[in-house]
């Protein structure tokens, strides 16, 4: 009897129920803690903003306009749509994905904070995140409300998803990092929802995301370091000067994982898309393109070389990665369906990962001939077949091996 009294004394808290009334002014505080997260990028934006209105000495916008822009950066960091004018039928997409990054990481920082506030609250382990993660929202939308009164526009309603995205990336990334109460009642309650296979998943999908953008990352620079005289053609043909070629190449870097995520998704064998301009796995249908200087890395129109078309093993070895990284932490004796069911599932977490990313990669200027910029929609079913593929044939070569064995 004294040892199940020791069992039950020593429950995670998660299991208990707590009669205790939920505390609305704990909640509040959470969501404050939401709106500095959300605020804190708008802060950051400012600086830069604020330097390049005062050294452009022939700027016709005041420092409202200026101000403003912050507002507009804060959209587009969420993939929201801006529009040059009230009404106007042109809106941009683009969130440079190093942007993203550090919204992320502000909003990571906030809950962290306000899970350290929570340390001591009864009730409902989700309701402060859920109310740090309404604040963020809330708070971002009207920065981007007050953004209105400049010269662009911030779309509301295409702000929310991204927002909703990165409030919860953030406070689920703070979550699983922390030791607070709060969270060891989250982590106690994954760990009673997803199954064991799942979370032996979870880290061959990471590494196989990060085996994506690294893929994406050979390919950039092959075609930097084999387009590099054009690239800088482009660069001087726009004299943008000191500060404007700073900002310009600032802009560029900080869409690089953009880039990253097309030129893996071309691997697929799904075509890439940039307005008119269409590169598939064996050719370029060539069209316009704005003279932006990392864009003379695209391949000129025509046929591209012939190894190319071998490029879809690439994320089929991938798969193979994903099948041998999930059987690490199996033993020999395991079934086979115990076996293709972890790989299963880290494919298909690397494939909401990735989707996800790309998504908010994706760019674009509606009503133009740049209306989309990104993978085709081939993408998704390629990606999963290609995936699934690599992981299974890896899976039963390796069960088979292991049987031979024994």
């Amino acid at each position: 009897m004294s040892l199940l009294d020791r069992v039950r004394t020593n429950l995670p808290s998660a299991l208990a129920s707590s009669d205790e009334p939920r505390d609305w002014r704990q909640l509040s505080i959470a969501a404050g803690y939401g709106s500095v997260g959300a605020v804190t990028l708008g802060l950051v934006l400012i600086l830069p903003v604020m330097v390049a209105w005062a050294a452009d000495a022939q700027s016709t916008a005041t420092w409202t306009d200026a101000l403003s822009f912050a507002g507009d950066g804060w959209a587009l960091a969420h993939r929201g749509h801006v529009s040059v004018a009230a009404g106007a039928t042109h809106s941009v997409t683009f969130a440079p994905l190093v942007l993203t990054g550090l919204a992320v990481l502000f909003a990571r920082m906030g809950a962290k904070a306000m899970l350290t506030h929570l340390s001591g609250r009864g009730g409902a382990w989700w309701e402060g995140p859920a109310a740090y993660i309404g604040g963020y929202v809330a708070t971002g939308l009207v920065i981007c409300g007050l953004a209105l009164s400049g010269p662009a526009h911030p779309n509301l309603l295409t702000v929310l998803p991204g927002a909703l995205v990165v409030g919860f990336a953030g406070c689920t990334w703070a979550l699983l990092r922390s030791d607070e109460p709060v969270a060891e009642q989250a982590k106690t309650m994954l760990d009673q929802r997803i199954s064991l296979s799942t979370r032996r998943a979870l880290r061959p999908a990471a590494e196989a995301v990060l085996g994506y953008l690294a893929v994406g990352l050979v390919i950039v620079l092959l075609l930097v370091l084999t387009h590099a005289a054009q690239i800088g053609d482009l660069n001087g043909q726009l004299e943008p000067g000191i500060l404007g070629g700073v900002v310009l190449w600032v802009g560029q870097l900080a869409a690089l994982p953009n880039l990253l995520l097309w030129s893996a998704g071309w691997t697929t064998g799904a075509a890439m898309q940039i307005g008119a301009v269409s590169v598939g796995s064996t050719s370029v249908h060539g069209g316009l393109l704005p003279m932006i200087p990392v864009l003379g890395a695209v391949p000129d129109a025509g046929a591209l070389p012939t190894g190319t078309v071998i490029a879809p093993l690439i994320p089929v070895a991938l798969g193979a990665f994903v099948g041998y990284r999930s059987l690490a932490n199996l033993t020999t004796y395991a079934s086979l369906k115990t076996k293709a069911t972890t790989a299963a599932q880290a494919v298909g977490m690397t494939v909401a990962i990735v989707l996800l990313l790309t998504w908010l990669s994706t760019a674009g200027v509606s009503g133009g001939s740049l209306d989309y910029i990104g993978p085709s929609l081939l993408l998704v079913p390629l990606l999963v077949v290609e995936l699934l593929l690599g992981a299974l044939v890896a899976t039963l070569f390796l069960h088979w091996k292991r049987a031979l064995r024994r």
